[in-house]
């Protein structure tokens, strides 16, 4: 069997954790996925003050890079008899549970852009005719690759997404099983995107697509392989690092308020937000208080209020000065969303975990 190969190879990766870090470890994922969501909610509700540059940018590398943290656990550890299976059962999931939310959303999006299409200042391509064009892309997950109205046009991250979920288990497959190869194909693949995910601003374009965007989702794939890295680390270095996270999340939030020109600057220093995630997550270590229970019920809730967040805000339907209220209302129209369309499709483990209000 697999797993037992995998327990010669590199016993240092897979020690089992108690049950206690476990759950805490990804309860923590949870609240640093709706802290991902706060940024991007920060930087389309406040988009229109020209002060919030690069921040919506951090909350997606986050999320990103939880996403791939969780593919390479999700395929590890799966029970699939053999290899193949475990990649058809782990696109079965993931198509099952975020097809339902994205097609009643574009549906819904059909009707409101019939509705709103003729309202004052609204961006380029908000015409009804322009979003039955780009519904294809929308439902396809390769709307990072052409151009899309404002309400598809945040769907580029789920399209990077989806792309990368088909792409894992073959990763995860040509890395083999010895830790060698895995070493060399996971570690070139990496190094690889990273590469252009630095030079993408050097060339001004195609920010969207998927061989600039995807570096963060590789990251935390990479990570999580490589997981007992972290676990050497003792627990007051741990804490020192999330510590730093605040005063490293503080810095971004500054930096962005003078404007455009610090935009490639607040990305870079979002970025040093990565690790102290990972920690969080491998040693159990949640954000305490209100503060953690109400990232936490974001984190659940993510894809679904991130679907709902750019019609309220940037699309132009609301007021500029309205949008950071529409950010607002976001949270409960995607809550809704996540009831209905995505709280059915989840793991019996998963719907323990979130369970509705």
């Amino acid at each position: 069997m697999e797993a037992n190969v995998e327990l010669k190879a590199a016993p240092e990766r897979i020690e089992p954790e108690s049950k206690g870090r476990e759950h805490f470890g990804s309860e923590a994922l949870d609240q640093w996925r709706g802290l991902a969501l706060v940024l991007v909610l920060i930087s389309h509700g406040f988009f229109f003050t020209n002060r919030v540059n690069g921040i919506g940018r951090v909350g997606v590398n986050l999320f990103f890079f939880i996403s791939g943290i969780l593919v390479f656990r999700s395929i590890s550890r799966s029970k699939a008899a053999n290899q193949w299976s475990r990649s058809r059962l782990f696109w079965w999931r993931r198509l099952r549970r975020l097809y339902p939310a994205v097609i009643a959303y574009g549906l819904a999006m059909l009707a409101g852009t019939w509705w709103l299409q003729h309202r004052p200042n609204l961006p380029p391509m908000s015409d009804f005719a322009s979003y039955v064009r780009a519904m294809p892309a929308a439902f396809g997950y390769f709307a990072n690759y052409i151009e899309t109205p404002m309400s598809l046009g945040h769907l580029w991250s789920l399209s990077c997404e989806m792309q990368f979920y088909l792409l894992a288990p073959l990763i995860y497959i040509l890395g083999g099983r010895a830790e060698r190869r895995r070493n060399l194909v996971f570690g070139l693949l990496l190094m690889f995107l990273i590469g252009l995910g630095l030079a993408q601003p050097m060339i001004g374009k195609w920010k969207y697509h998927f061989e600039f965007a995807v570096w963060p989702m590789m990251f935390g794939f990479f990570c999580e392989y490589k997981r007992g890295w972290f676990l050497w680390l003792p627990g007051r270095c741990v804490t020192i690092i999330l510590w730093a996270a605040i005063a490293i999340c503080g810095a971004s939030m500054l930096l962005m308020l003078f404007g455009m020109k610090m935009k490639v600057t607040v990305i870079a220093v979002g970025t040093l937000l990565l690790l102290p995630c990972m920690l969080a997550y491998l040693f159990g270590r949640p954000m305490p208080g209100l503060f953690g229970c109400g990232m936490k019920w974001l984190g659940e809730r993510t894809y679904s209020i991130y679907l709902w967040q750019q019609p309220f805000t940037i699309c132009n339907f609301l007021p500029s000065g309205w949008h950071p209220v529409g950010a607002m209302i976001s949270i409960a129209v995607g809550a809704a969303w996540f009831r209905i369309f995505e709280f059915p499709f989840l793991s019996a483990s998963r719907k323990k975990q979130a369970k509705p209000l």
